[in-house]
């Protein structure tokens, strides 16, 4: 039995079509690893500080930022009527023009549940 002949190329070779920017690829592993996240998690809570009172800062704390909405987790359901009858707008003011990077738009509030 004779040795089979690889086929010859039929003209040059295909140009690579999916090729990704290294900048995407690596974007996204960080996000799959969750670096981004802690990284972003201390941003927040670093501008909560900033534009917020010391007693506000120990009984609240920033959770997430989606589409603009900043939700802050507070301690005490007195601190969170406060927060959102008498401090809300003047902090989202504070936020925008001290961190405009941020782009938070509006400011959610909500009672931590004890368990």
């Amino acid at each position: 039995m004779l040795p089979r002949k690889p086929p010859e190329p039929k003209g040059p070779p295909r140009p690579i079509q999916d090729v990704s920017k290294l900048g995407d690829v690596l974007s996204r592993v960080i996000a799959m690893r969750g670096i981004g996240r802690i990284r972003g998690d201390q941003q927040l809570a670093d501008a909560w500080k900033s534009v917020s009172s010391a007693e506000v800062a120990a009984g609240s704390r920033p959770t997430t930022l989606r589409n603009g909405v900043l939700q802050i987790l507070v301690t005490s359901s007195t601190l969170l009527g406060e927060l959102v009858s008498f401090h809300k707008a003047e902090i989202l003011s504070r936020l925008k023009v001290e961190h405009p990077g941020l782009k938070i738009r509006d400011l959610k509030f909500r009672l931590q549940s004890r368990e």
